[in-house]
């Protein structure tokens, strides 16, 4: 009995093993994941020189795990069982309260270097304004939420050491985030940037900063474009229980734009793409996603003031705000920009004003910004 009770397993086993190969032999394979926001890996090919040192059989792993039948279902699976055992993070994304994913943070290693790129930069620019806003994340905002005792470095603590050490005008903002989260979500749950509202508090101390006087909340029209996001984080930890987020733009009314995205050669009147409401990358509604270089005109404004931005995709939903008060926004961001920036705001001698935006995490691993001349 005993023997006919194995053998009956060893044939189910075999059978849901030979059943996954045919599927995984006769499935369509997909190249882009929505859900992760990446591209899957592709099969190999197959070179003696790749086969000898290993990279070969790499890939091709890679290309099983991507592609490995129900592999969503299976993830979703795993981190429900890390969850049932009382595991607290997952591919370092904490599982905090109020449905909140918060990003871990940890150890900076690019301070130093950091801090001297970006003196030497300024330097070679020093007839303009430069602005420095290292923006927190959610960790620091929302550490209340955070799994008990959960462990993490202090984003507090770079920023101050950087701004401490930098050149020219720093922006904090910290304090003001802290305190609107009170009233309004400043930071996404599911995904790692700022809300529409977190980049809006912002603006407000770039324009305080700067002279500049801010337009106040209800000169907005305020409007959700969607309730269903689920970004980054979501993805990273296949934690799919949590509730979705809603997605805000806010209009001023009788403003005219002219949006070049200079190396697509495509020129819109808007800076938002609504095609992204309808996929998983959403956040990318914002400025369509990143490009090496967009040149945004106001034409309803009468000033010839022009503004750089060099940044990481934080910015994207703070750009809308700032493009209120200037002629033009040169946004750059140097993760695709290949040309000297440097040069490129000796060309366009109206720029007066700069802001460098990167949160305090994407910074320390950014190449782009350490690459900056």
């Amino acid at each position: 009995m005993k023997k006919v009770h194995n053998r009956l397993i060893a044939f189910v086993v075999s059978l849901i093993i030979l059943g996954l190969f045919v599927l995984f032999i006769f499935m369509p394979k997909v190249e882009f994941s929505e859900n992760e926001n990446r591209y899957l890996q592709s099969f190999p090919k197959f070179k003696i020189k790749d086969f000898i040192e290993g990279d070969f059989i790499e890939d091709l792993e890679s290309y099983l795990a991507d592609n490995f039948p129900f592999r969503d279902g299976f993830m979703s699976i795993k981190t429900l069982t890390e969850k049932v055992i009382g595991k607290e993070d997952i591919n370092n994304v904490y599982l905090a309260e109020d449905d909140y994913l918060i990003e871990k943070y940890n150890n900076p290693q690019n301070n130093d270097k950091i801090i001297e790129v970006l003196n030497e930069f300024n330097e070679t620019v020093n007839y303009v304004n430069m602005n420095l806003l290292l923006a927190p994340t959610s960790i620091a905002i929302n550490k209340d939420l955070l799994p008990k005792n959960a462990p993490t470095y202090d984003e507090l603590e770079t920023i101050n050491y950087i701004y401490n050490k930098i050149n020219f005008d720093t922006i904090d903002t910290y304090e003001i985030l802290k305190e609107k989260n009170k009233d309004y979500q400043m930071y996404y749950r599911l995904d790692h940037h700022w809300t529409t509202f977190g980049a809006y508090y912002a603006y407000t101390k770039y324009a305080e900063a700067n002279n500049i006087t801010p337009y106040s909340l209800n000169s907005f029209d305020i409007k959700e474009v969607t309730n269903d996001f689920n970004g980054t984080l979501y993805s990273k930890s296949n934690d799919y229980t949590r509730k979705s987020d809603s997605i805000h733009t806010f209009a001023l009314k009788d403003i005219s734009y002219e949006v070049n995205y200079v190396s697509k050669e495509v020129i819109k009147d808007t800076m938002y793409e609504d095609s992204y409401l309808t996929k998983k990358d959403k956040y990318s509604y914002f400025l369509d996603n990143n490009h090496p270089l967009i040149v945004i005109t106001n034409n309803s404004i009468n000033t010839k003031k022009e503004l750089i931005v060099i940044k990481d995709s934080y910015a994207n939903s703070m750009v809308p705000f700032l493009a209120n008060h200037y002629k033009k926004v040169h946004v750059i961001d140097p993760r695709y920009y290949k040309n000297s920036i440097s040069d490129y705001i000796k060309e366009n001698k109206n720029i007066k004003d700069g802001l460098i935006l990167y949160n305090v995490m994407t910074i320390d691993s950014d190449l782009g910004i350490l690459g900056i001349k």
